[in-house]
C-alpha cells in the first residue's frame, strides 16, 4: 500500500505564487497542492490533486474492458432488445383479438339449445305422420 503525507504551513500556502505548487510522492501514491489566486469575480482556491498509480491502471483496464463487451455484445443486445419489443407487441395484439370465454361459451350453449328445440319438433314432425 502506497500513501503520501504533505504538510504545507497556511502562510505559506497563501505566498504561493499563482502556477506553483507543492507535491510528493511516495511509491505509486502522488499528491500536488496549487492555489489560484483570487480575481474581481471568483475566489481564491486551493486544488488538492491525489492519484495512485495501480488504481489508475486499474481503472484504465476495466474502462477497455468495458469498451470490449460493449463492441463485442452491444449489437447482440439491441437485436435482442429489439426482438423482445417485437414478441411484446404481438402477445398485446394476441390478447387484444382473443375473444371473451364467457361469450363464447354462451354462444355455444345457445346455439345448442336452439338446435336441440328444432330438432324435437322435427322429431316430433316425423313421428306423427
Amino acid at each position: 500500500m502506497s500513501s503520501v503525507t504533505l504538510t504545507i504551513a497556511t502562510d505559506s500556502l497563501l505566498s504561493l505564487p499563482s502556477g506553483a505548487s507543492y507535491s510528493d510522492r511516495s511509491g505509486q501514491a502522488s499528491v500536488k497542492v496549487s492555489r489560484k489566486a483570487a480575481t474581481a469575480t471568483d475566489p481564491e482556491y486551493i486544488y488538492i490533486y491525489a492519484t495512485c498509480d495501480s488504481l489508475q491502471l486499474q481503472c484504465e483496464r476495466y474502462e477497455r474492458y468495458i469498451r470490449n463487451l460493449h463492441k463485442d455484445y452491444g449489437e447482440q443486445l439491441n437485436g435482442m432488445v429489439t426482438r423482445l419489443a417485437e414478441a411484446r407487441q404481438e402477445v398485446q395484439e394476441v390478447k387484444e383479438k382473443s375473444p371473451n370465454g364467457i361469450g363464447t361459451a354462451l354462444k355455444w350453449y345457445l346455439a345448442g339449445l336452439v338446435s336441440g328445440i328444432i330438432g324435437t319438433i322435427i322429431i316430433f314432425i316425423k313421428l306423427k305422420k
